[in-house]
């Protein structure tokens, strides 16, 4: 063997890219090929070897050539819980991960306490999250061997502990059974505090320098690691003296006395504020990404079949008089769901849009479209900072474009003077409020509103009863609706 292989059993950092030798374990060869595909796409330089026996596993684990295990619970050859106990008690800093669908709460509890890394449930959503779990078992075995060694070399000689811990990057302190501080390496420094500034004095007056949302899961962490000797990851918010706030990880393990009795704990700190807005922002640019792909595709396919539609059903009305104002009144609709894509990809937020700056450019666009007949008409838009999703941003837009062309192609005759007003608002609860009101001729009263047979009045019902909105329509003093949705 290389010296490659010699260094496969232990932990590879993640964030170095190292080579991952993994054995993967599960009896499904479809799982397996869908764990492949998850784990390569996030580990290009990973190398899985798969087992699906006795004879495969044993020949494995006795070449020790793998520092992660990714295995099933529910196993026809073995059990999952059997794999993870060889697994550890040969290479104690293996990570372990269980990917089932048969598990439950207790098997999860019980595994936790023989030393598994991480457990995810195995279905169709999860499987984008082994790749993380992958990740946290990586560290935390890297972790727990980087204590371990410590505490040897601590057991070794106080002389190797002081040059261990002041020649590391993480921040080393040890506390006692009473929570007093006894040690802190110089790396405190990099927060703005000296030493001297921490030793002596307790941990509840040191964590006053935590942020107050994460000071009492902090201390709580630390009691439950002396009390009842389990090592204990914490993350928390730490202010340093120039008041920038820092994200530490604290991993705590406890210190014993020769007869077994608990004498404090020793805890590496390590600075993951740039890990934690790193994290962050990928997971904001994941979420940006999934929402603009599946509502591109979605609402591309969806409007394709709205324009064809419109246009289909304003043939059946042509007439050669009429065909330019059909065309018109095809474009204006077209252009609506154009509108709200074209402000959706401009938005920092593909899953939503400004709503009253969407209407403030249509309105102004159906304007310019019917200039003739509008223009001694007074337009007032009052909305402000009102955000819809595209799922209602669509159909409100294009209820409001048949509204607003209805009132500007009928309301106001030979060009004649008049107002239209919008109102646009969110409401307590979820719910909107959207009014349109002119001032013009009204709706003939022989137009029936419960049945209308206009193609505008009739997409304005269809429009609102898809929005789930309650519609009224008034006839006094001019044409007013308001429709109400959530």
């Amino acid at each position: 063997m290389n010296e490659e292989k010699k260094e496969k059993v232990g932990v590879s950092s993640p964030e170095k890219e190292e080579i991952i030798w993994a054995l993967l374990i599960d009896d499904n060869p479809d799982d397996r090929q869908l764990v492949l595909r998850e784990l390569q796409k996030s580990f290009p330089r990973i190398k899985v070897q798969e087992i699906i026996d006795e004879q495969g596993f044993t020949a494995a684990l006795n070449q020790g050539e793998f520092n992660l295990v990714i295995t099933d619970y529910k196993l026809g050859w073995i059990s999952g819980l059997e794999v993870l106990q060889r697994v550890k008690e040969k290479y104690p800093y293996c990570a372990v991960v269980m990917f089932t669908a048969t598990g439950s709460e207790e098997i999860a509890v019980e595994a936790m306490k023989e030393g598994l890394d991480e457990y995810v449930l195995k279905s169709a959503k999860h499987f984008v999250r082994l790749p993380v779990a992958v990740r946290a078992a990586l560290a935390k075995v890297m972790q727990r061997k980087k204590v371990d060694e410590m505490q040897k070399r601590l057991e070794e000689s106080e002389t190797k502990y002081r040059s261990l811990t002041e020649n590391i990057n993480d921040i080393i302190y040890a506390v006692n059974q009473e929570g007093v501080i006894t040690y802190i390496s110089p790396q405190v420094k990099r927060l703005g505090f000296s030493p001297e500034e921490f030793i002596g004095k307790s941990l509840s007056e040191i964590a006053r320098n935590i942020l107050e949302e994460d000071r009492e899961r902090m201390l709580s962490d630390f009691a439950k690691v002396l009390q009842n000797g389990q090592e204990r990851p914490t993350e928390y918010r730490f202010v340093s003296r120039d008041g920038s706030v820092h994200w530490l990880e604290d991993f705590g393990r406890v210190q014993y006395d020769q007869n077994g009795r608990p004498t404090g704990i020793i805890s590496v700190l390590r600075d993951i504020t740039k890990e934690k807005e790193a994290y962050e922002k990928l997971q904001q640019s994941l979420r940006e990404k999934e929402v603009l792909l599946r509502e591109i595709h979605h609402r591309v396919k969806n409007n394709m079949q709205i324009m064809a539609s419109l246009l289909r059903l304003q043939a059946r009305q042509a007439e050669d008089e009429k065909t330019m104002e059909l065309f018109r009144e095809s474009q204006a609709r077209i252009r609506t769901m154009a509108l709200v894509h074209e402000r959706l990809y401009q938005s920092q937020d593909f899953s939503q849009i400004d709503f009253s700056d969407y209407i403030q450019h249509m309105a102004l666009h159906l304007m310019s479209l019917y200039h003739e007949r509008s223009k001694n008409v007074d337009l007032e838009i009052k909305s402000e900072g009102v955000k819809l999703d595209i799922n209602k941003a669509i159909p409100c837009a294009l209820l409001l474009n048949e509204i607003i062309t209805n009132a500007l192609k009928h309301a106001f005759p030979e060009a004649q003077p008049g107002k239209l007003s919008i109102v646009f608002e969110k409401k307590p609860k979820g719910k909107y409020s959207l009014q349109v009101k002119d001032n013009g001729i009204g709706l003939p009263l022989e137009i029936d509103l419960a049945k209308p047979e206009t193609l505008g009045l009739q997409l304005i019902t269809d429009l609102a009863f898809q929005l789930g909105g309650e519609l009224k329509i008034y006839r006094n003093g001019g044409t007013s609706y308001e429709l109400t949705f959530s």
